[in-house]
C-alpha cells in the first residue's frame, strides 16, 4: 500500500467522523463508509454538533471544519443554482476563506526559490506582515529596486499536494454518492468535483492570473473609468505574482467614498456598465467581483483586483443572453421558449407550450414594478431554478455569470440604492445585437450560409429527381393507366424543375460574387472597383439566368 493511499484513507476517516458528528451518519451508512471507523468511535461521535440546525447549515459547518479545499468546493457549489435547491445555495455562499497567514520564513523561502534570487536581491523592501491571506496565497506589499511600489502574491507552501490529495478523496466520495445514493444523482456530484478540480488547478498557477490581468488591461485600454494593475513579469512565476500596487477605497464603503466628495451614482453606474461591457463586448468577465476586489480611487476611477477566476462567454452564449433579455422586455415568451430549444438548452421532448408558460410565470410579476425594483440577477436565478424542472443543460460560465451579476448588482445598490440595472444594460444589449445582426460581417456570414444551403439543394436536386423517377418506374405497372397521355405534362414538370435549378444557381452565384466583392475590394486586378473573380461570378450568373429562358427539350419536342 502506497504512502499516498494511506494518507487518503486517513483523510477519508476524518471526513467520515466529521459527517457523523454533524448528523450525516445515515448518509455515511448509505455510501458504505462505516467500516472506516470503529464501532465504539461511531457511538461516541453520534450527532455531537449542529443540533437544531438545518441540513444546509450543518453541511456548511462540515466544509469549514474540513479546511480550505473543502471550503473552495462549497464556494464552487454555490454557483450551481441549476443543481442545488435555493436554501443550499444561499448557505454555501456564506463560506469564506478563513485561513491564518503562513510564516514570513516560508514566504522568503518560496520567493527565493521561485525567483532564483534572494528576496533582498529582488526587492528594495518587503513587508513581512501580509495584507491579505486566503487558502491559495497571501499578499505582501513591497518595493522594487527602482522604487516602484508593488503587491506580491505568494502561493501557500504545500497547497498543491494538499489540494491534489483532497480532490482524490472528493472523487472517491462523489463516486460513492452516485453509486449508492440515488437521490444524489440529480445534483451530479462527480460533475461538480471535476469542475472544482479544473478551477482550483487554474487558481494555483499565478502566471495564469497574470495573463488574465494583462488581457483585461488590453481590453479596457483607453477606458478612463477603470484601472487594471500592471504585471511585472520579471518577478512573476507560478508561485509568485508581482503587480503594481494601486490605492483606493473598497467599493462597499459608501460613506467614506461620499466623504471624499465623489459622485456615488456615477461610480455605481460605471461599475455596472463596465461589467456588462465585459459580458457583451469582450465575452470575458471578472468572476470574483466581491467588494474586496473592487476599489475606488480618490478621483472616482474603479480599480479591479484579483483575476484568479475569469468567466468566458462565447458568441452563442452572448446571443442567448442578449436575445433572452430582448424578448423579455417585449414579453415575447414564445420566442424565448424557441430560443432555448435552438440553443440546445432544452431537449426535443420538452413541451414548448409548457415551457413558455413557465417563462411567463417567471417574468410577468416584474412588469408590475418600476424598473428600479427589477433585479436582473434575481430574474436569472428564477430561470436557473426553472431549468432544474425542465432538465435544462446550463454551461458553468452562465452560472458564474449569474453569481457575478448578483454580487455586482448588490454592490451597485449598496453604493447607490436607486441604481437601475435595466437602464444601464439595455443600450449595451441593443448595441451588441445590432452589431451582431446588421454588421457587414453578419450579412456576409448569413449570405454564405444561405448560399451554401442553396448550392446543396441544387446539387441534391438531380439525385432526388433520379430517385423519384426510379420509384415511379418501379410502380409503372400499378399506375400505368394514370400515365396515359400525360407525357407532355411530365415533360413540362421536368422543364420547370430545370428552370428552378438554374434560378437557384444564378441567385447563389450573385450572392457569392457580391460577398467576395465586398471582402476583396481593392485587392488584385478588377474593373470599376470590382475584383475580376467577382465579375466571373456575375457572368456565370447571367448564363444561368439565360438558361431559365432558353427553350428546353420538352418544348422542342412539342413544338412550343
Amino acid at each position: 500500500m502506497s504512502l499516498q493511499t494511506i494518507k487518503n484513507i486517513r483523510r477519508l476517516n476524518k471526513i467520515v467522523r466529521t459527517l457523523i458528528r454533524y448528523g450525516f451518519g445515515g448518509l455515511v451508512g448509505e455510501m458504505r463508509l462505516i467500516p472506516f471507523i470503529g464501532t465504539a468511535e461511531r457511538f461516541l461521535l453520534i450527532r455531537k454538533k449542529g443540533r437544531g440546525l438545518s441540513a444546509p447549515q450543518r453541511l456548511r459547518l462540515v466544509l469549514e471544519e474540513l479546511g480550505p479545499t473543502f471550503i473552495k468546493l462549497g464556494q464552487i457549489a454555490s454557483t450551481r443554482a441549476d443543481l442545488l435547491p435555493p436554501d443550499w445555495v444561499e448557505e454555501m455562499k456564506k463560506l469564506q476563506d478563513m485561513v491564518p497567514p503562513f510564516p514570513f520564513e516560508d514566504v522568503r523561502t518560496t520567493v527565493d526559490r521561485s525567483l532564483k534570487a534572494q528576496l533582498c536581491a529582488s526587492f528594495a523592501s518587503f513587508d513581512p506582515a501580509p495584507v491579505a491571506s486566503a487558502s491559495i496565497a497571501q499578499v505582501h506589499f513591497a518595493e522594487l529596486k527602482d522604487g516602484k511600489k508593488v503587491a506580491v502574491k505568494v502561493r501557500r507552501p504545500g497547497i498543491g499536494a494538499m489540494i491534489e490529495a483532497d480532490v482524490s478523496v472528493m472523487r472517491t466520495v462523489a463516486g460513492l454518492l452516485e453509486k449508492y445514493v440515488p437521490v444524489s444523482r440529480q445534483y451530479r456530484p462527480i460533475e461538480v468535483v471535476e469542475e472544482f478540480a479544473r478551477v482550483i488547478a487554474t487558481e494555483q498557477d499565478l502566471t495564469i492570473e497574470g495573463v488574465n490581468i494583462n488581457r483585461f488591461g488590453t481590453l479596457f485600454k483607453g477606458d478612463a473609468r477603470v484601472q487594471i494593475p500592471h504585471v511585472y513579469w520579471d518577478y512573476t512565476t507560478a508561485e509568485v505574482l508581482t503587480m503594481e500596487r494601486l490605492y483606493g477605497t473598497p467599493i462597499d464603503e459608501s460613506e467614506t467614498i461620499m466623504g471624499k466628495g465623489l459622485d456615488v451614482r456615477k461610480i455605481a453606474m460605471d461599475g455596472v456598465e463596465l461589467f456588462f461591457r465585459q459580458v457583451f463586448e469582450f465575452g470575458v468577465f471578472h468572476a470574483d467581483l466581491h467588494p474586496g476586489n473592487i476599489f475606488v480611487r480618490d478621483d472616482g476611477v474603479i480599480i479591479y483586483l484579483d483575476f484568479g477566476i475569469v468567466g468566458r462567454l462565447d458568441r452563442d452564449l452572448r446571443h442567448y443572453l442578449a436575445s433572452m433579455l430582448y424578448y423579455l422586455v417585449r414579453q415575447d415568451y414564445c420566442k424565448m421558449a424557441k430560443l432555448h430549444r435552438e440553443m440546445g438548452l432544452i431537449g426535443e421532448d420538452v413541451n414548448l407550450s409548457e415551457f413558455e408558460e413557465a417563462l411567463r410565470d417567471i417574468a410577468e410579476p416584474i412588469f408590475g414594478r418600476t424598473l428600479e425594483q427589477i433585479s436582473v440577477a434575481a430574474l436569472l436565478m428564477k430561470l436557473i431554478h426553472t431549468a432544474r424542472h425542465f432538465k435544462m443543460v446550463l454551461q458553468p460560465n452562465l452560472l458564474l455569470l449569474q453569481k457575478s451579476m448578483v454580487i455586482i448588482e448588490g454592490v451597485g445598490r449598496q453604493l447607490y440604492p436607486d441604481i437601475n440595472m435595466w437602464e444601464v444594460a439595455k443600450p449595451l444589449i441593443y448595441r451588441w445585437m445590432i452589431r451582431e445582426k446588421l454588421s457587414p460581417k453578419a450579412f456576409a456570414d448569413k449570405g454564405l450560409k444561405e448560399a451554401g444551403e442553396m448550392f446543396e439543394a441544387v446539387f441534391d436536386l438531380p439525385v432526388q429527381t433520379s430517385e423519384l423517377m426510379k420509384r415511379a418506374l418501379r410502380e409503372e405497372l400499378k399506375i400505368g393507366f394514370v400515365h396515359h397521355r400525360l407525357d407532355p405534362l411530365i415533360n413540362e414538370i421536368g422543364d420547370a424543375g430545370a428552370r428552378i435549378g438554374a434560378g437557384f444557381i444564378a441567385g447563389s452565384l450573385v450572392i457569392a460574387a457580391t460577398i467576395f466583392a465586398v471582402w476583396a475590394k481593392g485587392q488584385g486586378p478588377g474593373l470599376l472597383g470590382v475584383p475580376a473573380l467577382a465579375w466571373v461570378g456575375y457572368g456565370l450568373a447571367v448564363i444561368a439566368a439565360l438558361r431559365t429562358q432558353a427553350p428546353t427539350d420538352g418544348k422542342k419536342r412539342h413544338g412550343r
